[in-house]
């Protein structure tokens, strides 16, 4: 049947679903939990959660400064409320989708609705973005690794699993980003993957008139290796890029620690706690599916564990994941079902 709920995306979606809500329901309700913090005696500084939803916000817009300054420099139409709407679709698709795949084919999607943005120029420029990303994320993980070794000897102790899977996710973040920097680069090779993907597609019954769309899809990788070429050529855009990436991250991975101080903690530096952040990115990276669920609530718990103590540690990892997941899929959500704006009228 066409429409059985039976399906395995349905099957997995579901099963999603319900580790989502069994976690925020045993993190809120389960001793230590949140509930029981909400009926203690603890006073919960609230401009402190304040300051990490900022930090969130201040990561989002982050995003869409650096969507800006890409789709910007060939589109001068592409005002900065579209790049907050495309960095609205990417987040919320990223979120929802396993290993966060969805977000960059929606927000090309997106840019070409909007205001006209060729498939193989938004394609281009987000990738990239994508690679300033992984370049500061790498940069950021290998410091946060040569700052705290001696936690990380402690920790494989109690852990013995832990550094294997940090390194596992180390060495899937290299991997990624040299996959990504072959296919950019080399015309042959990303040409040979894309004739191959189409001949299969076709083979499958998704993709008709194969020939056709090889030239159709030629024509925009045509496009796309001619703007990564021309990225080089502009040292200024990839300063803004890599200095508003790094602040994204840095608002991103400092929300622990304003938690942390939430809970009247004093003991522990911003450094520490970004480095910790930094570690369950690094945990939680390699899992596919949706948001980490499960792993960034476990790499959470351990990377955490020693600084929010007296009983705030399930509370913290329920508020931090609140902030930054669950309120980005119910901000975003509004953003992610766009439909074809009349903008693009203007740059035909």
């Amino acid at each position: 049947m066409k429409n059985s709920i039976f399906k395995p995306k349905y099957i997995f979606n579901a099963c999603v679903i319900g580790l989502c809500v069994g976690i925020v329901l045993y993190f809120f309700f389960s001793k230590d939990g949140l509930n029981d913090l909400i009926h203690s005696n603890t006073t919960v500084i609230w401009y402190w959660v304040a300051a990490a939803v900022g930090a969130e916000l201040v990561f989002m817009l982050c995003e869409a400064i650096v969507i800006y300054a890409f789709i910007h420099d060939g589109y001068k139409n592409f005002k900065f409320m579209d790049a907050v709407r495309v960095a609205f679709m990417g987040l919320f698709w990223s979120a929802v989708t396993p290993s966060s795949t969805g977000g960059q084919p929606m927000q090309v999607y997106l840019l070409h609705s909007l205001r006209g943005v060729s498939v193989g120029y938004g394609t281009s420029r987000l990738i990239q973005k994508f690679m300033v990303y992984q370049i500061c994320l790498t940069l950021i993980s290998v410091l946060a690794v040569l700052l705290n070794i001696p936690f990380i000897i402690e920790s494989n102790h109690k852990i013995p699993m832990l550094v294997p899977l940090l390194l596992f996710g180390f060495a899937t973040q290299l991997a990624v980003t040299a996959i990504f920097l072959l296919f950019s680069f080399s015309p042959k090779l990303s040409r040979r993957l894309i004739m191959f993907l189409a001949k299969v597609l076709n083979k499958i019954k998704i993709v008709k008139n194969v020939d056709e769309k090889i030239k159709e899809i030629e024509k925009q990788l045509e496009e796309f290796h001619t703007s990564n070429k021309d990225i080089y050529k502009k040292p200024k855009l990839l300063i803004i890029a890599f200095i508003f990436t790094f602040l994204e991250f840095i608002a991103m991975f400092i929300i622990p620690y304003f938690i942390f101080r939430s809970f009247g903690f004093d003991f522990a530096t911003p450094l520490q706690l970004i480095s910790s952040q930094a570690f369950v990115n690094l945990m939680s990276s390699m899992v596919p599916i949706p948001g980490a669920s499960g792993a960034a609530e476990l790499g959470f718990t351990v990377f955490f564990g020693k600084y929010f103590i007296h009983g705030t540690l399930k509370s913290a990892a329920l508020i931090w994941r609140v902030i930054n997941y669950y309120g980005v899929i119910a901000l975003t959500g509004p953003f992610s079902f766009l439909k074809k704006s009349e903008d693009k009228k203007e740059s035909e």
